[in-house]
């Protein structure tokens, strides 16, 4: 005799009480006069045997979903988000867009949102939402020399905190100094110490990726001499964050430089709940698998281009 749980014609009837009419399986049990397993098990069967299909869709229309979640297994981050690859003066406005997105499920009432410098972050502001409270913006770096003002950090907290609804805190300091004992004397400061205290206290925090490279923000942010940016040129670094410097492993001790940036040190990053790297372009693959390496971010925003690069470089081990 053919068990419950093998009949397609049972299947096929709590698939349509299920699925099409919303009924519970506790209720489908009573109304069918079987146990609950019972249900449960027709509905396994019923997928197994193709007679119900599920199909999950992006509400976004991303497309992406699976090179996602590549990402997330191949580096063991928090997640993933992928945009479509565009022309370069589109890009960083689908990333923004992307991100704020994003922030929408991770914000909470009271959040403190740590921003460094760069091009991509201003364009999170424009997808803001005001719906929640008493959100506190605060630079994880100085002032950047040479770079537009509207790529500073402190410009980029008070973007953040008007799109937002929230209270920005600005960092009256240079991003770098020329002697240690400078970074020293100016951390003592009171006005300086209200800003980086807040770095022990990150709920989220918000950063580019650059590359390292000669023309980065950060070596012609003005701060480094062509002496020094031909010392970098000549080590292994091959990205930067918060204007730290870094090997594709990671490791930041490999630029003497970095210990004259005041700001957040990437290390603290990794206590941040979620460390969100925002880059695209094929062209940052390495620089973000360092990022990633050293663990200074745990979430990526990036395009399919770039995301399949670092699928390539992942699965090799590069």
């Amino acid at each position: 005799m053919k068990k419950i749980v093998d009949d397609e014609r049972m299947m096929l009837r709590v698939c349509d009480l299920y699925y099409n009419r919303d009924v519970s399986q506790s209720d489908i049990a009573k109304l069918m006069g079987i146990s609950r397993p019972t249900v449960a098990k027709l509905l396994q069967s019923a997928k197994q045997k193709e007679i119900v299909k599920i199909i999950i869709c992006d509400p976004q229309e991303r497309g992406h979903s699976e090179l996602e979640r590549r990402l997330e297994n191949l580096y063991k981050l928090q997640e993933v988000i992928v945009v479509d690859t565009v022309e370069e003066d589109r890009q960083k406005d689908a990333l923004g867009k992307a991100t704020a997105g994003y922030l929408k499920t991770v914000l909470k009432d009271g959040s403190i949102v740590g921003v460094a410098m760069g091009t991509t972050l201003r364009y999170i502001a424009p997808y803001a939402t005001k719906q929640f409270h008493n959100l506190t913006f605060v630079p994880m770096m100085g002032g950047s020399g040479d770079i537009d003002l509207d790529l500073h950090a402190n410009h980029v907290v008070e973007l953040m905190a008007k799109a937002y609804g929230g209270e920005s805190i600005h960092l009256y300091a240079p991003a770098m100094v020329s002697r240690v004992q400078t970074k020293r004397e100016l951390l003592k400061e009171e006005s300086v110490r209200r800003v980086t205290d807040q770095y022990n206290h990150l709920d989220i925090a918000l950063m580019g990726i650059g590359t390292g490279r000669e023309s980065s923000t950060v070596l012609s942010s003005g701060y480094y001499t062509q002496e020094m940016r031909d010392s970098v040129q000549s080590s292994r670094a091959c990205g930067d964050i918060c204007m730290q410097l870094y090997d594709r492993d990671g490791n930041l001790g490999i630029v003497e430089y970095n210990k004259h940036v005041i700001g957040i040190n990437p290390t603290r990053l990794k206590q941040v709940p979620y460390a969100i790297g925002i880059a695209g372009g094929v062209h940052k693959a390495e620089a973000i698998c360092g990022a990633i390496r050293g663990r200074f971010i745990n979430v990526l925003v990036t395009d399919q281009k770039c995301a399949e690069e670092l699928c390539r470089l992942g699965e090799n081990n590069v």
